[in-house]
């Protein structure tokens, strides 16, 4: 479960309003990542669970308190010593950000009033609970020491450093048209990257919300003049409701394993199609849900499903990585005119010189250069020189990690796409057996008995006509290189993965319908099945060919002709029956 800065703000309001002024009779840790405080209210007791585990870090107020072991650790005995008896005077979150701090009072022995604080940092995997007395930090649940992490240590006797702030603007006090105006017309990733790189407050998940509620498609690459006017509209609702709105309502989004993605404090308008909504009156109690639900056994389709996304979210990470670098390392020429340049100047630079100009040999423009002192100018050109070479490398490298990286996406995009069409035990184990030989899921000791291998699907569209499709890539290359010969007609959606159709016939040439349906079997047999005008390339199979080394179902082809379709599920449906 991940929780975003904005359900924290709920949160956040919702424990001021019920755990101000309660004082702390009991502190246990039931586990090594978690701690509660009972806690004597006005009228009646009640239990705050702080969970800093990485999986689905949460605060939340029960009415039982959990188990606790006999030997209590260390940081437990420690928040005792220090903590009981002592009331809780504030409940605060640093700005949108995912931390909050309990601001706690107690009498210290001179009758003067001492104030510690506890700090939960619901960070995801980083998640940790720090307690702290005059900015310095006494203990925390994770230690992370200089060697871990230079800029931000968190260890008995340094000062707390909260993680650094986001930049943007605050989702829920900004003016909404600051905030749109913020979002560049065209996006080279995904939009809602860039309403979350703009504010503060929201991830992922609320980016998509209000991309919805503002009927903009999620995977739009740009904003027109009414997608701006939409978008101003949903982010000022959200703020009225957030504002106006003191209880908070709040939807959690529970998968189809049974479990919580997350939830969120206003009515949602996006629901991801693996998911179902459950709405509850206020925060806590969605929280308070999602720990009790039980995790279905996922078949293993769904769990081979999860381990390509896995993996599609690892290779896109790295593909971007990539292209920042790859950007980095076109400066190289830079280096080269600046050393081209200390070599014709030689002579007129004074050795133990820290920066000097120069003329660039080639357009006359003056160079500022910044050279070491301690190094003859001769050493310095050469300085610059090596740098050039080594970033002239770095780009040879890169952009051949870079291909093998997009190529990776393609093939786990048509793994995927291979699973959402298995509809057999044999076909889900044909991709298993193909993600075991990519080395993606660890292959079994004991080699299990050869099973049957699946066929194509095969439609008779006349008695002189038969469509072929595959369904995965083991079938892809059966159709393309088995079945389909010669002057056989192959389709494939262009540059999308999907599914390889070739359209065999009696005929000098198949019938024109034969043709449509093959076209629109193969828009419907790819990622794009519910696009409009999707294009598809028709090629006689003979033009076909597979790369040496290629992974499965990857083909390359020329002397295609392309169509253009928008599938009829009720006319493809036809067709399978």
């Amino acid at each position: 479960m991940n929780l975003e800065g904005i359900a924290l703000y709920a949160l956040t309001d919702y424990l001021e309003r019920e755990i101000t002024g309660s004082r702390i009779y009991k502190i246990g840790m039931p586990s090594a990542h978690v701690v509660y405080f009972s806690l004597k209210r006005e009228h009646d007791t009640s239990h705050l669970i702080m969970d800093v585990n990485g999986g689905s870090p949460s605060v939340r107020l029960v009415t039982s308190a959990p188990n606790n072991p006999q030997e209590p650790p260390a940081f437990c005995m420690l928040l005792r010593k220090h903590l009981e008896e002592g009331k809780i005077t504030r409940v605060s979150q640093y700005g949108l950000d995912r931390v909050i701090e309990l601001e706690i009072s107690l009498l210290g022995r001179t009758g003067r009033i001492i104030t510690k604080h506890i700090i939960i940092e619901l960070t995801g995997k980083n998640a940790n609970l720090i307690f702290a007395e005059g900015g310095k930090i006494l203990d925390s649940i994770k230690h992370v020491s200089p060697l871990m992490n230079s800029v931000r240590v968190v260890q008995p006797g340094y000062t707390y450093n909260p993680p650094p702030p986001q930049t943007g603007l605050n989702i829920l006090n900004a003016v909404p048209e600051e905030i749109v105006e913020s979002i560049p017309d065209e996006v080279t990733g995904s939009l809602w990257k860039q309403l979350v790189n703009a504010t503060t407050g929201i991830g992922k998940a609320s980016a998509l919300q209000l991309l919805s509620a503002a009927n903009i498609p999620l995977n739009a690459a740009y904003l027109t003049p009414m997608d701006r006017k939409r978008l101003v509209s949903a982010i000022t609702d959200l703020q009225a409701n957030m504002t106006a709105n003191s209880s908070h309502p709040a939807t959690a989004l529970i998968t189809g394993s049974n479990q919580c993605q997350t939830v969120f404090p206003f009515p949602v308008a996006y629901v991801p199609e693996d998911c179902r909504p459950e709405i509850f009156p206020n925060i806590n109690e969605a929280l308070c849900h999602a720990t009790l639900l039980l995790p279905v056994q996922l078949p293993e389709q769904e769990l081979l499903k999860k381990t390509v996304l896995s993996e599609l979210r690892k290779t896109e990470k790295r593909i971007n990585a990539l292209e920042h670098d790859l950007s980095l390392s076109k400066d190289a020429d830079t280096f080269r005119i600046i050393a081209d340049s200390l070599m014709a100047a030689l002579y007129q630079i004074q050795k133990g010189a820290s920066s000097c100009s120069v003329p660039n040999i080639y357009d006359g423009t003056l160079l500022q250069v910044t050279l070491s002192p301690i190094l003859t100018p001769a050493e310095n050109a050469q300085k610059y020189y090596k740098k050039y070479n080594k970033l002239k490398r770095a780009q040879e490298e890169i952009a051949i990690h870079l291909a093998e990286s997009t190529d990776q996406r393609t093939w786990l995009e048509s793994v995927a796409e291979s699973l959402r069409f298995a509809t057999t035990r044999q076909e889900t184990e044909e991709i298993k057996e193909e993600l075991q030989t990519a080395g993606l899921l660890p292959v079994p000791r004991r080699k299990p008995p050869a099973s049957r291998k699946s066929n194509p699907m095969q439609i008779v569209f006349s008695e002189s006509t038969r469509i072929y499709i595959g369904k995965n890539n083991r079938q892809n290359e059966e159709v393309t290189f088995k079945i389909g010969a010669g002057n056989d007609l192959w389709l494939h959606v262009q540059k999308i993965p999907g599914s390889h159709v070739v359209i065999k016939t009696t005929l000098p040439e198949p019938e024109p319908e034969a043709l449509k349906a093959a076209v629109q079997l193969a828009a419907y047999f790819s990622k794009a099945r519910n696009g409009s005008q999707i294009p598809v390339d028709c090629v006689p199979r003979r033009f076909v060919k597979k790369p040496p080394g290629a992974k499965p179902g990857f083909v390359v082809f020329s002397n295609q002709i392309t169509f253009y379709t928008t599938p009829d599920e009720t006319f493809i449906k036809s067709l399978l029956q």
